[in-house]
């Protein structure tokens, strides 16, 4: 039998525990999960990729387009893909984090499916701020540097608290983005919606993208701590891949987070 796990520790072991077999099998390892890191990366940069020649062609073929700046625009057609995708990755996001069995299957979808989100926004972003991609992506890995630091030398250590702490206030983010959401579609000319935009473009707003950016740091060492336990704690290898998943959930976050933050910061000053 593989060890059980006490559900007053990491919560994500307690709930991977349902889902133990009585096969003792190969553990997870540390090479391991990088392996399937690299695996999950590849998808994200596959569907980097198809944004890339998705929006070539459309171009090359005289696709209807809608004119963000001078010299960037977005097709319709992209439009409906890139609301597809984001509905994939929601779906396959949601059957992961109740399955953990499915992760090799629903991780790829959601990695692959983000890989067109995120290029997809990132473009919108940088036909606004110029730079931004490129400083977003140094911000980001610099942060994921500075937490691997913070935490593999015991400065930062995860308990109790500290995920009570990062589980809170992430539940808090998503019901007011989802409720804001909702706001704005159902709507969108009410004095509340006008009111929460102005904040978003005010001094608030870079004070809660700042915040998000926080919290997405936290999750960051949350994984690590994840990682570091399924190693420790002798998991089925087959764990290596809701390890890794996770790491590329909060990675993808830290950087939409660290993106908002540039271009409220970029707002500001014009």
């Amino acid at each position: 039998m593989e060890k059980s796990f006490s559900k007053k520790g990491n919560p994500v072991l307690a709930r991977m525990n349902r889902y133990e077999d009585s096969t003792v099998g190969e553990r997870a390892s540390f090479k391991g999960i990088a392996a399937k890191s690299f695996y999950f990366l590849a998808l994200i940069l596959l569907g980097l990729a198809a944004f890339l020649y998705m929006h070539s062609y459309f171009g090359n073929q005289g696709y209807d387009a809608v004119e963000i700046t001078e010299n960037y625009t977005i097709y319709a057609n992209e439009m409906v893909i890139f609301t597809g995708a984001t509905i994939a990755t929601l779906i396959a996001g949601l059957i992961a984090a109740f399955a953990p069995r499915t992760t090799p299957v629903t991780g790829s979808i959601y990695c692959a499916g983000m890989g067109y989100a995120v290029t997809f926004i990132s473009y919108t972003y940088a036909a606004q701020v110029k730079g931004i991609v490129v400083e977003a992506l140094l911000l980001t890995i610099l942060l994921i540097a500075v937490m691997a630091v913070l935490y593999f030398t015991g400065i930062v250590k995860v308990g109790s608290r500290f995920r009570t702490v990062t589980y809170t206030a992430l539940t808090a983010t998503l019901i007011a983005s989802v409720i804001f959401m909702l706001l704005r579609w159902i709507f969108p000319s009410s004095s509340i919606v006008k009111a929460l935009v102005a904040v978003q473009y005010g001094p608030l707003g870079i004070v809660f993208a700042f915040l998000g950016v926080a919290l997405a740091c936290l999750l960051v060492i949350d994984d690590f701590d994840h990682i570091v336990t399924t190693v420790n704690y002798g998991l089925s290898k087959k764990y290596e891949w809701t390890a890794s998943y996770g790491l590329m959930i909060s990675i993808i976050y830290l950087y939409l987070r660290v993106l908002e933050l540039i271009f409220r910061f970029s707002q500001r000053n014009n």
